[in-house]
Protein backbone atom coordinates (compact mmCIF):
# COMPACT_ATOMS: atom_id res chain seq x y z
CA UNK A 1 0.00 0.00 0.00
CA UNK A 2 2.79 2.01 0.30
CA UNK A 3 2.71 3.08 -3.71
CA UNK A 4 -0.86 4.43 -3.37
CA UNK A 5 0.28 6.31 -0.14
CA UNK A 6 2.62 8.11 -2.20
CA UNK A 7 0.59 8.39 -4.82
CA UNK A 8 -2.28 10.35 -2.50
CA UNK A 9 0.12 12.47 -0.94
CA UNK A 10 1.44 13.27 -4.36
CA UNK A 11 -2.37 14.22 -5.56
CA UNK A 12 -2.95 15.91 -2.47
CA UNK A 13 0.05 17.93 -2.96
CA UNK A 14 -0.64 19.05 -6.90
CA UNK A 15 -4.40 19.91 -5.61
CA UNK A 16 -2.90 21.99 -3.01
CA UNK A 17 -0.21 23.65 -5.22
CA UNK A 18 -2.70 24.58 -8.13
CA UNK A 19 -5.08 26.27 -5.67
CA UNK A 20 -2.25 27.70 -4.23
CA UNK A 21 -1.47 29.01 -8.32
CA UNK A 22 -5.19 30.09 -8.86
CA UNK A 23 -5.34 32.41 -5.35
CA UNK A 24 -2.33 33.75 -6.64
CA UNK A 25 -3.63 34.23 -10.12
CA UNK A 26 -6.83 36.31 -9.01
CA UNK A 27 -4.26 38.44 -6.75
CA UNK A 28 -2.36 39.24 -9.67
CA UNK A 29 -5.52 40.00 -12.10
CA UNK A 30 -6.95 42.47 -9.29
CA UNK A 31 -3.43 43.72 -9.15
CA UNK A 32 -2.89 44.18 -12.72
CA UNK A 33 -6.41 45.61 -13.10
CA UNK A 34 -6.03 48.65 -9.89
CA UNK A 35 -2.47 49.40 -11.72
CA UNK A 36 -4.61 49.50 -15.47
CA UNK A 37 -6.82 52.18 -13.81
CA UNK A 38 -4.28 54.02 -12.40
CA UNK A 39 -1.77 54.31 -15.90
CA UNK A 40 -5.30 55.38 -17.61
CA UNK A 41 -5.33 58.00 -14.88
CA UNK A 42 -2.08 59.65 -15.11
CA UNK A 43 -2.75 59.49 -19.06
CA UNK A 44 -5.79 61.62 -17.82
CA UNK A 45 -3.75 64.27 -16.16
CA UNK A 46 -0.92 64.38 -18.88
CA UNK A 47 -2.98 65.20 -21.11
CA UNK A 48 -5.22 68.02 -19.51
CA UNK A 49 -1.81 69.59 -18.35
CA UNK A 50 -0.80 69.53 -22.01
CA UNK A 51 -4.00 70.74 -23.35
CA UNK A 52 -3.23 73.58 -20.50
CA UNK A 53 0.23 74.29 -21.82
CA UNK A 54 -1.27 74.32 -25.68
CA UNK A 55 -3.32 77.04 -24.34
CA UNK A 56 -1.25 79.30 -22.70
CA UNK A 57 2.08 78.69 -25.75
CA UNK A 58 -0.57 79.52 -28.57
CA UNK A 59 -0.84 83.12 -29.69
Amino acid sequence: MDIFDALEQRVETLVARKKALEEENETLRAEVARLTDEQKTVAKRLDGLLEKLREELEP
